[in-house]
């Protein structure tokens, strides 16, 4: 799982959003899946990289824990590289468990997580779509979706996807944090302000939702100059790498 912390550059006066990248352990224990695998060398070109996730991915698959060929053993490799940072590795396995079983609501989400990491985020958008249409959605389903949104500039549907993240799990103070912040680019200053205050409410010592209010007061009664702020935010945190 990949969540955004916040640096305030005093120099310049603007909030910096830093990705906080690293996905959350698998539940099932993805790590003792891949035991037999060869280590991967860190390598100093892209090249390098993928030719060693590239021996990687084909050891497990050739391995009998990945021996099957039903949804559910691709989904299950899936999970795994993604969890090792494969991030093509990844993409193909869920497509494949996808093609399989295509209303595989689990295999959509999880495609679009990887996609979202790697800034495909308008590819990211649609895989969360439908991991919602075809599965009861859940609150970090609709976090991503909300992340997705925020990433092709599509506002309205971010915070749709944010309020529906936070309803859904009302303890997560980053999801009231980027709800604060997508309102903000509106420039709806008073349901940010609510968004910003529950955030802290729930984790009072939460630097991203502190400078996030700095910057709301620090526009108080210029709405546009709130907007632009949040704009630049938007811009830094979602560009492409």
């Amino acid at each position: 799982m990949i969540r955004i912390g916040i640096v305030f550059c005093a120099s310049a006066g603007l909030l910096l959003l830093v990705p906080a990248t690293g996905r959350a352990a698998d539940p099932a224990g993805a790590d003792h899946l891949s035991e037999s695998a060869p280590p991967i060398a860190r390598t100093p070109t892209e090249a390098g990289l993928e030719e060693s996730f590239r021996l990687v991915r084909e050891s497990l698959r050739a391995s009998p824990e990945f021996a099957g060929q039903d949804a559910g053993t691709h989904f299950r490799l899936a999970e795994v590289l993604a969890h090792r940072g494969d991030v093509n590795g990844a993409k193909e396995e869920y497509r494949t468990a996808i093609r399989l079983q295509p209303d595989f609501g689990r295999a959509y989400r999880g495609l679009g997580q990887v996609l979202l990491d790697h800034h495909e985020y308008a590819e990211a958008v649609q895989a969360l779509r439908t991991s919602v249409r075809l599965a009861r959605p859940d609150g970090e389903t609709m976090y991503w979706l909300g992340r997705a949104q925020m990433g092709v500039a599509n506002l309205p549907e971010a915070e749709v996807a944010l309020d529906e993240a936070a309803r859904l799990k009302p303890e997560d103070a980053e999801a009231f944090a980027d709800l604060a912040l997508v309102r903000m680019a509106q420039g709806k200053v008073e349901p940010a302000r609510r968004a910003i205050e529950r955030a802290l409410t729930l984790r009072p010592d939460g630097a991203d939702a502190h400078r996030l209010m700095e910057l709301l007061q620090a526009h108080a009664g210029d709405p546009t100059g709130m907007r632009r702020a949040a704009h630049a935010l938007l811009r830094g945190i979602f560009a492409r790498e």
